[in-house]
């Protein structure tokens, strides 16, 4: 018997909390002890788990709701009768709703963007909760009824999928994500058993002509392995790794290509404002990740609207000190890597969001994207949740609040004009000479002439929201500048709503990085060069 085993050899039970110790060398094994209950077969022929039928066997019933609004929650398993927030599209809020013990939640839309395979594996992922975690909780609600309806039911999060909980925090919250934890590490096991996967790779891989006319390839191996025990392909690849064929794959081409996830890429890497707005253009899922969690553009990152984190300065974003110095507690992470047109690619990004990156010089030698995944995101889950989610705009001082002040207050005057206001803040900025004024707004200098003698009250949405943005001003200021003036904007039609999307993730940004994410979204540009009689 070995004499050296740590904490990542333990399998054993709480007898105190009824909650399931498992250590990271260990997962195969109660893997195997769960299949050789709900499917013995499965542990000697490699086949895809019939998921559905275990379900039933369980006396499960799956329901579908809608769990969150940006799809980070995912699932859920009622392991004692219960209240459970769902998502409300009608209303966009969250609203209670009971379900008996035995019902697991699934989001429709969320197994609808990542496929057959990210549904079955939540559907095992809400199983397992069910055979390790009831005793837990159903112990826990006897002792501590208060702890139990704080922590349950455990909502299951993409963001958390990697997480790791400390070891040493003995506390009921940490026991709890350590349960999640094994949950998100024992699913892809129980859907693929390490004898019978490692049997089916090497018999694919030692006999590739069978049933398959494609030249067998690295990419071929995980697609048809994939294929065969209904799996994502990201699972299939990091379960080819898990069960010791790393050395075996890497023989192939086009491994260095297919892995390119894990072998070539970069976290947290800064965006320039217009690689930002295209990449949240590209997808409505980062668009809802940005707004729901208080996220603003800062120094090249989508970072949570603290003060702790952002400061303003000149009506310019920027990051804090704390913030640069703990970029994984308050910032989106979005991962550089190289990317290669092999066959199956399209199916390895199925459901994220990426971009090209556009300022590489050797695109045709080495390609490469900036990536957007949930998966991600773990360490944005480390803030309190007053700090992460209730972070708002509002809570960020502006850069100027006497200014702001006497604005207002000479806006809501009837005698003062558009341009009297203009000027105004023209004067503040120093903007005295017409040159200065096109360097900041892009408009022909004569523009600058009939604001200060105040005969262009009349200007259009162009010339006005020209100025606001050299300006710098905040969406709210523009919003009451516009109110003065005989232009109203409107959030839910182009252009209005592309400025709108601008002006709340993008505060503080400069005219030439304005056009250059309204030319991504092919909208006119603001700004002209033409003479104005």
């Amino acid at each position: 018997m070995r004499n050296n085993l740590t904490t990542s050899d333990i399998f054993d039970v709480n007898r105190k909390t009824g909650g399931l110790i498992l250590g990271k060398n260990r997962l195969d094994d109660y893997a195997s002890k769960y299949l050789s209950r709900v499917c013995r077969e499965a542990l000697t022929t490699p086949m895809p788990l019939p998921v559905e039928q275990i379900l039933a066997d369980e006396h499960l019933t799956v329901e579908e709701v809608f769990l969150s609004k940006n799809l980070d929650i995912f699932g859920c398993c009622l392991l004692l009768d219960g209240e459970v927030q769902v998502y409300d599209k009608g209303t966009g809020s969250m609203k209670p709703q009971n379900y008996p013990a035995g019902t697991i939640l699934i989001d429709p839309d969320y197994a609808e963007r990542y496929g057959v395979g990210a549904k079955r594996n939540t559907l095992i992922h809400e199983a397992l909760h069910w055979e390790k975690d009831k005793r837990y909780f159903e112990i826990l609600q006897i002792k501590n009824r208060s702890a139990s309806e704080k922590l349950y039911p455990i909502m299951c999060r993409q963001s958390e999928t990697y997480y790791e909980p400390s070891a040493g925090k003995n506390t009921k919250e940490n026991e709890v994500r350590w349960l999640e934890w094994q949950a998100h590490r024992l699913a892809p096991r129980v859907l693929m058993p390490h004898d019978m996967f490692k049997k089916k790779a090497l018999e694919i891989i030692e006999h590739p002509a069978d049933n398959d006319a494609s030249p067998l390839s690295c990419d071929v191996l995980i697609e048809r392995l994939s294929a065969f025990f209904l799996v994502s392909r990201s699972s299939a690849k990091y379960r080819l790794i898990e069960i010791g064929l790393e050395t075996v794959i890497a023989q192939f081409g086009d491994y260095a290509d297919v892995y390119a996830e894990i072998l070539e890429s970069k976290d947290y890497q800064p965006l320039s404002p217009i690689e930002a707005f295209s990449l949240a253009s590209e997808d409505s899922l980062l668009s809802v990740w940005i707004s729901s969690g208080s996220f603003i553009y800062a120094d090249g990152y989508f970072v949570l609207a603290n003060p702790k984190f952002v400061t303003f300065k000149a009506g310019v974003p920027q990051l804090t000190t704390t913030a640069k110095k703990n970029l994984q507690r308050c910032v989106l992470n979005i991962r550089e890597q190289r990317f290669a047109d092999y066959t199956y690619a399209c199916k390895d990004f199925e459901g994220l969001c990426y971009l090209y990156k556009a300022d590489a010089k050797a695109q045709d030698v080495d390609k490469r994207i900036y990536l957007f995944n949930p998966k991600l995101q773990t360490n944005i889950k480390e803030l309190d949740p007053d700090e992460a989610y209730a972070a708002a705009f509002n809570s960020i001082p502006a850069y100027d609040e006497d200014e702001e002040n006497q604005l207002l207050g000479m806006l809501g005057m009837p005698n003062k004009s558009l341009c009297q206001c203009l000027w105004f803040l023209m004067e503040n900025r120093h903007w005295t000479a017409p040159s200065t004024f096109t360097e900041y707004t892009g408009l022909h200098a004569n523009y600058h002439g009939k604001i200060r003698n105040d005969t262009y009250n009349n200007m259009g949405t162009d010339v006005l929201m020209a100025v606001c943005i050299g300006m710098k001003l905040r969406l709210c200021l523009i919003e009451s500048i516009f109110d003065k003036s005989q232009n109203k904007l409107n959030r839910f039609q182009d252009p209005d709503k592309t400025y709108y999307r601008i002006l709340e993730r993008f505060p503080g940004v400069s005219m030439n990085d304005f056009n250059g994410m309204l030319k991504a979204a092919k909208l006119p540009e603001l700004g002209t060069k033409e003479k104005v009689s």
